[in-house]
Formats: C-alpha cells, sequence, structure tokens
C-alpha cells in the first residue's frame, strides 16, 4: 500500500519535548517500513502562519483524493494532525467517502472506512479535548485583558473618533483623531436635541464625511452608529467589558452628561438602551425560531422568564418549560464513574500542545471576523447599486453583527472562577458524573455555556425544544441508551 506521511509542529516546546520533524519524520518513516508500506510523499509544517498551514492542509487533503494508489495517511498523534472540527471531517470524509485509512503511531490508532465503537469514540474524543484545552488559553488571554482594562487601558482597535499610537517608549497608545473627533462630538450635540433618527443622523454625518474606524472609505450607517458610537461611553471617559465599565486614562470627546441625553432620546425611540448590568438568561442568544430561523429573544415579566420569537410569532414559552427539557439531555449526558476515569487518563497526552490548540482557535475566529466584514463591505456596494433593498441589507448586517459578537465573546474567553469547570477538562469529567445535577444548580449564565457546550445547533418548535448534539455528545447518549460502554482500554492499545 502507498501512503503519504503528515508531520506538524507548532511551538519550539513542542521541538525540545521529543516533537520536532525530525523526530515525527523517522518514527512515522520507521512505522511505515515495518508496515510493508511506500512512502510517496511527505507533507512537512513548521507553523509560523495559519493561512498557510491552511493551505498546505488542504494541499494534502487534495492530493490524496487526486491519487487512488495513495490507500494511507501517516501521522505521529492525532493532535498533530487535526488542528480543529473542521480538519477532522476533512479527514473523515477521505476515510469514509474515498476509502483512506488514517494511521496515528504514537496513539497506536488505525481507522479505516468500517471503523465503528471504540476507535471512531477514541477519535472523537481527542479532537473534543483539543477544543477544551483551548478554551483554558482563552482565559489566560480575557484575564490579560482584563488586567490592562483595570488600568485604564483599552487593548485592540480604538473607537471612531479615536487612532492607535505608539508612543516614544513603544508603548500602545489612545489619541484623538484630528479629522473624526470633531465630528463624533458633533454627533452626541445633533441626537441630543431629539430631531434626527439614528438613519437620519448616519446620512447627515456621511454628507459631512465622517468614515467608520473598520474602513476609512465606508460612510457612516445606522447600525455602526448606534452600537459603536451613540451606546459607547468610551467618549465620555468609561470602557465597557464583559457589561461592566472601567474609567480609561484616555482624552474624552463629550461631557458624561451628553451621553446621557442622547441614551433617554434612544430610549424614546422604543431603541434598547445601553446595558451596565444585562440581566443573564440560560437561552441567551443561543436558540433559534425553527418555523423562520430568526434568532429568538428573552425577556422577563412579572418575575417569568420567556422566550419568543418577534419576527413570525410562532414561539413564545415559559423559559422553565424548555429548562426541563435542557434538565433531561443533561441526565442522558451523566458518564458511569469508571468510564470517566478511564477518559481522564487520556487528559496528559494533550497537555503538551494547550498553546497550539488556543493560537489555531484564534486564527480561525480572526478568520471568520475577516470573513463577516469582507462579507459586509459587499453588501454595502450591492446596496447602493440597488441589487438589495435597505430592509434586506439591515437585516443581513445585523445577523453578521450578532456573529461578530459572539466570536469576539468566545475570543475573550471566561475571566471568572466559578467558571473552571468549562476550562479544565479532568475536573469537566469528574462533573460529568453528576451532569443533570450540575446543570439544574447552576447560573442562568452558566447553564448558557453548558448549552453551548454540547448543542450543535437548537431550535423551538411550539413549545418543544428541538436540538442536534455535537457529536461526542451524541455518542455519549447513544452508549447511555445501548447500556453498552467501552472497555478500558488496556496497555498494547
Amino acid at each position: 500500500m502507498k501512503a503519504v506521511i503528515l508531520a506538524r509542529v507548532s511551538t519550539k516546546r513542542q521541538e525540545e519535548e521529543g516533537l520536532s520533524l525530525d523526530n515525527q519524520l523517522e518514527s512515522l518513516r520507521e512505522y511505515a517500513a515495518k508496515q510493508g508500506m511506500e512512502v510517496v510523499k511527505e507533507f512537512c509544517f513548521q507553523e509560523s502562519a495559519g493561512h498557510k498551514i491552511r493551505k498546505r492542509f488542504d494541499e494534502m487533503i487534495g492530493y490524496v483524493k487526486e491519487h487512488d494508489e495513495v490507500g494511507a495517511i501517516l501521522a505521529f498523534r492525532v493532535d498533530r494532525t487535526t488542528r480543529n472540527f473542521r480538519d477532522a471531517v476533512a479527514l473523515d470524509n477521505l476515510r469514509i467517502e474515498e476509502n483512506k485509512e488514517l494511521h496515528f503511531v504514537y496513539n497506536r490508532l488505525v481507522l479505516k472506512a468500517d471503523s465503528h465503537g471504540r476507535d471512531i469514540t477514541d477519535w472523537d474524543l481527542q479532537v473534543f479535548l483539543a477544543k477544551q484545552y483551548l478554551n483554558r488559553l482563552q482565559e489566560d488571554g480575557a484575564n490579560t485583558w482584563l488586567s490592562k482594562i483595570r488600568h485604564g487601558e483599552w487593548s485592540g482597535k480604538a473607537p471612531c473618533g479615536y487612532k492607535n499610537v505608539e508612543l516614544d517608549d513603544h508603548k500602545a497608545w489612545i489619541v484623538k483623531d484630528d479629522e473624526r473627533a470633531p465630528l463624533v462630538a458633533k454627533a452626541f450635540q445633533m441626537y441630543s436635541t431629539g430631531n434626527y433618527s439614528l438613519k437620519a443622523l448616519a446620512k447627515k454625518l456621511s454628507e459631512m464625511g465622517l468614515t467608520t474606524n473598520t474602513d476609512s472609505q465606508k460612510l457612516m450607517y445606522t447600525s455602526y452608529l448606534e452600537e459603536h458610537i451613540i451606546k459607547n461611553p468610551f467618549y465620555y471617559g468609561e470602557m465597557e467589558f464583559k457589561e461592566k465599565l472601567y474609567p480609561h486614562k484616555y482624552e474624552t470627546l463629550i461631557p458624561k452628561w451628553l451621553f446621557f441625553k442622547c441614551k433617554e432620546v434612544c430610549e424614546s425611540y422604543g431603541k434598547t438602551p445601553f446595558k451596565y448590568g444585562a440581566k443573564s438568561y440560560a437561552f441567551k442568544r443561543l436558540l433559534t425560531c425553527a418555523k423562520c430561523g430568526s434568532f429568538l429573544s428573552t425577556y422577563t415579566q412579572k418575575d417569568i422568564n420567556y422566550v419568543r420569537c418577534h419576527n413570525c410569532k410562532a414561539v413564545h414559552v415559559k423559559e422553565d418549560t424548555l429548562l426541563g427539557q435542557a434538565s433531561g439531555i443533561f441526565k442522558k449526558l451523566t458518564i458511569p464513574n469508571d468510564i470517566a476515569e478511564d477518559l481522564k487518563t487520556k487528559l496528559a497526552a494533550f497537555h503538551t500542545d494547550e498553546q497550539y490548540f488556543f493560537e489555531q482557535n484564534v486564527k480561525r475566529i480572526n478568520a471568520e471576523l475577516a470573513k463577516i466584514k469582507k462579507d459586509n463591505k459587499t453588501m454595502y456596494r450591492d446596496r447602493l447599486d440597488g441589487r438589495i433593498t435597505l430592509e434586506d441589507y439591515d437585516k443581513m448586517f445585523e445577523e453578521n453583527r450578532q456573529k461578530t459578537t459572539d466570536l469576539l465573546e468566545e475570543l475573550k474567553g471566561h475571566n471568572e472562577g466559578d467558571e473552571a469547570f468549562l476550562i479544565s477538562c479532568s475536573y469537566i469529567l469528574e462533573l460529568a458524573k453528576r451532569a443533570q445535577e450540575l446543570f439544574t444548580r447552576s447560573q442562568p449564565d452558566q447553564k448558557n455555556r453548558l448549552l453551548r457546550f454540547v448543542f450543535a445547533n437548537a431550535s423551538v418548535k411550539g413549545e418543544k425544544l428541538d436540538y442536534k448534539l455535537k457529536r461526542v455528545f451524541e455518542g455519549i447518549v447513544e452508549c447511555n441508551k445501548s447500556k453498552n460502554w467501552l472497555p478500558r482500554l488496556d496497555s498494547n492499545q
């Protein structure tokens, strides 16, 4: 059988710990010789840039598809091969549709088109665990950001009306943009009069030459004006981070009273006011309407939480009704103690790759953010050319804005101490022994993260929760249903 070799290394630490390309190649060539395989091509990645690695990985996939004589892909470990769920799906397609074998030398794992049971579960588990270590490092990044916030410094791109500069001591700083700052201040003054709608004000500011900070050629538009300027407390001296406000050290553009005057005007038009401490809901930004596909909103009335569809009105249900159904799902996800202990032993193999998984996920998120930005530019051109209506433009832009918000929240990670169970695999598996109890007793924001953790997607039809679990959790449910848990791996597996 002919085969290709895939070898990847991402950090200097991995090279020092025996995962260098030379070590991987030596082991893989030796394995191929013992198996009587002929290596026809080697794909070696010294990782430094995400888009280049994506291209090389896709090149390997394409090569294997085009050459029918290649029957196997050889890799040192699963985590040397898959970087995310997209990679795993691509390899699964090769295995199932193209009848290619996947050999992981270190893991002693061979996957074929007809593989099932323990091998598939082990494969899914290792891809899943990579995601959990990624979450742990996301929290480290969020904590670093929070530390700067508490010292009055903003990390990232400056708001419209400001610009990022580097001081003489090479320290990053934010200063007023002499061109945009006066126009931003003018925007607050004009809106505070109550004589302008957001749409009319955006048009007026565009005529005055105000462009967004995301694109110096893009004129002001309604949703950007509302979300990034009118509702942004940065301009009077405070920064919003995780729905909390922190004073900053930079020059202000407007007095505080003017910001709150604009807030009153915004509320008078029935707009959503700026949120200083938004209420937490278990299903916030999680569910869609099964009928129209719109995201469902959550609200409280007379101390009772509800979930509803603003678009087609097909859904209006008490949150407790859906929570009861969700609790039943977590009951099905409870892992027996002995199985949980077996799974915990697999964690050690992934310890050295924590940083890699974090970096790759950040690259993935940034790529998705870049795509959304590009899509927004295309939509704007289509709107100017009359190919789409203003209503369709606003709807699509709002969807992209929500996607951007969710991606940025994912990038920031979690910084609360009681969220440790979401970022520590060992702790997660320990808590999985009492999954239903954990879900029932957790706070709404924790419930929300747990639900996002297990759901691939979820919608509501009438009062019924319709969901699809991520693959690893589907396997747990099936094992619970059949009572046929896999035996413990022995030392030769």
